[in-house]
């Protein structure tokens, strides 16, 4: 729990008791590997605190290939964004790539939170704009790198990818397909 006060408040210092006001909302979730916390179509009740584990975000195409856009561990905050603030059906998978702990705070709690003091609504807004901007970035790294650029940016950026997914998994990460990220690692190992 004290891993949760230090990331919220190195996001937005706040008082204790500002900060306890988060306590009755909290429940904590343990979830086996290969369980999903939201599904493809399910509308995202929930923003998750990955206490321990990791978890990867994923939707199904049009031909039923799994595509990774995220992977989230330890101190990260997971939540389908749109599905969340829209109270829509989620585009996205999250699940579980080993036995977790998370914390879930629900919409209409999080919703009274923001609303209840100027340091928790500054807290959503900035976690709003961070969400943007990696959803921003991946984007921009998938329409303005060539897939060894993008292989560069996640080893320099994510490097621990490497031992946690399956080349198959980090392929889709990056917009390839899994031979071609053979290739980009023979040529960097040649080099």
């Amino acid at each position: 729990m004290e891993a949760l006060k230090t990331v919220i408040t190195s996001i937005v210092p706040m008082s204790d008791e500002e900060y306890n006001l988060v306590q009755p909302i909290i429940s904590r979730i343990e979830v086996k590997k290969d369980t999903d916390l939201l599904q493809q179509g399910e509308v995202c009740r929930h923003i998750y605190f990955i206490e321990t584990g990791f978890f990867r975000m994923f939707y199904v195409d049009y031909r039923g290939n799994e595509i990774n856009s995220r992977f989230a561990k330890p101190n990260d905050f997971l939540v389908d964004f749109a599905s969340f603030i829209t109270q829509k059906k989620a585009q996205y998978h999250c699940r579980a790539m080993e036995d977790s702990k998370v914390i879930a705070l629900e919409y209409e709690k999080v919703e009274n939170l923001y609303n209840s003091c100027p340091s928790w609504s500054k807290f959503g807004r900035l976690i709003a704009e961070s969400a943007y901007l990696m959803i921003i970035e991946r984007q921009e790294m998938l329409h303005f790198q060539t897939p060894e650029e993008r292989y560069k940016t996640i080893l320099k950026k994510e490097p621990y990818l490497l031992q946690l997914v399956s080349q198959n998994q980090l392929s889709s990460y990056i917009g390839i397909k899994p031979e071609s990220l053979s290739r980009i690692r023979k040529r960097m190992i040649g080099k």
